[in-house]
């Protein structure tokens, strides 16, 4: 489907100019030939592969999930109140992506089977909720929901996020220091001694050396970097591969702990969103698991699915997997034993939430001293080489 602005003529002989969608000019044709008009000239404004190449932006999900969970709850029907919304989205991608959605649900579509056409818009785990709450006629208070997940789900990237930016600032400082002086300050102190290194320090003598040895093989150093960031990204598009890494990710002193409060608290919020919404067990397993974050959890999520397909509780399915976290399993059982097993999976979630920042701020009290201790004793090493020839000639003229 294609969306042309067209010039057509009434029976009357006046022009009418307008925009509408049909696949292709034939077809306008036709359409317009059932309203009493002709057409004159057409031309495509939005290609069909232009829209499915159109993302909605994550902070366009948020306003357009919550102002559609409000109009719902009012009673306003949902075509309207999608143009509505549409209509007030500043970036053209997202506006093309709630067009196309609009006319899908006029010619008949159900909401999930619009949203089923953009899943690079919509997560799995937002398209299976809404098809949920559609067979349970209960669409806006699963997308109250799913509103309120969107904006924790945006509040826990953004504290992560945070937490990461001063380290990478520093350690990509910290090696530009340690770079220049390696590459650029340490071989111009050779110029202060006619007689070459046999002169220097032993100190000086072994800096130099690691100084020659990156100055002599900086294109295979940075081919080499070349290499292992290709290779971590082509690990982490194999699925073997990218269990491996997060398995190592799990393993990591103090990071792993986060790392895997952190997807814990993910599956969660969003196993709770989908319970909540009426999705059977083995969507809620498979869904939440591939969204946790962590290739290693997703797959013990999934094979917990299949254990509990064979006849085994939730809780059993998640016991026999050893990366568990002990806490999710314990609320789980607690759900099954109670019945609301959607409710102990937001309060787990919302124990993770107060949780992670504090953890996140543990482990940074940790990284961030030692880097700078790490940092500092190489770059005074070096220094201290650099040094050490000029206190020597000092000392020989004195």
């Amino acid at each position: 489907m294609n969306t042309y602005e067209y010039v057509a003529v009434q029976a009357d002989g006046a022009v009418v100019m307008g925009r509408s969608t049909a696949r292709d000019e034939l077809d306008l044709d036709r359409e317009l030939e059932t309203r009493g008009l002709v057409l004159s000239q057409a031309k495509v404004v939005i290609s069909q592969q232009r829209v499915r190449r159109s993302k909605l932006a994550h902070d366009d999900l948020i306003t357009l999930t919550t102002q559609l969970a409000t109009i719902t709850s009012a009673g306003v029907h949902i075509v309207a109140g999608l143009e509505g919304i549409g209509q007030r989205l500043e970036r053209p991608s997202s506006r093309r992506v709630i067009e196309d959605i609009v006319r899908s649900l006029r010619q008949g579509s159900m909401l999930s089977d619009a949203l089923d056409r953009h899943p690079r818009s919509f997560p799995d785990v937002y398209r299976a909720s809404v098809r949920a709450g559609e067979a349970s006629g209960a669409l806006d208070t699963v997308l109250t929901r799913l509103a309120k997940h969107l904006e924790w789900s945006r509040a826990i990237k953004a504290t992560a996020a945070q937490a990461l930016i001063y380290p990478g600032i520093l350690m990509c400082a910290l090696a530009g220091l340690i770079g220049i002086l390696l590459y650029f300050v340490l071989p111009r102190i050779l110029t202060l001694f006619p007689g070459g290194r046999e002169q220097l320090p032993e100190e000086t003598r072994m800096v130099l050396a690691a100084s020659d040895f990156v100055v002599n093989n900086i294109v295979w150093i940075l081919l080499t970097l070349v290499a292992l960031v290709a290779g971590y990204v082509a690990a982490r598009k194999n699925p073997s591969g990218a269990v491996a890494l997060a398995k190592f990710q799990l393993a990591l002193p103090k990071f792993g702990k986060v790392a895997r409060q952190l997807a814990i608290s993910r599956f969660a919020a969003t196993a709770s969103v989908l319970q909540e919404a009426g999705c059977d067990v083995f969507t809620m397993l498979n869904v939440a698991g591939a969204t946790c974050g962590n290739a290693a959890l997703a797959a013990s999520f999934s094979r917990a699915s299949e254990r509990v397909r064979r006849g085994q509780t939730i809780t059993q399915g998640l016991e026999a997997e050893p990366n568990m976290d002990p806490m999710l399993v314990q609320m789980v059982a607690v759900g099954e034993q109670s019945g609301e097993l959607d409710r102990c999976l937001s309060r787990l979630a919302a124990y993770y939430d107060d949780e992670i920042p504090r953890a996140v701020k543990r482990f940074m009290a940790i990284l961030e001293p030692s880097m700078l201790a790490a940092a500092g004793a190489l770059v005074g090493v070096i220094l201290l080489a650099a040094l050490a020839p000029i206190f020597k000639l000092y000392e020989t003229i004195g």
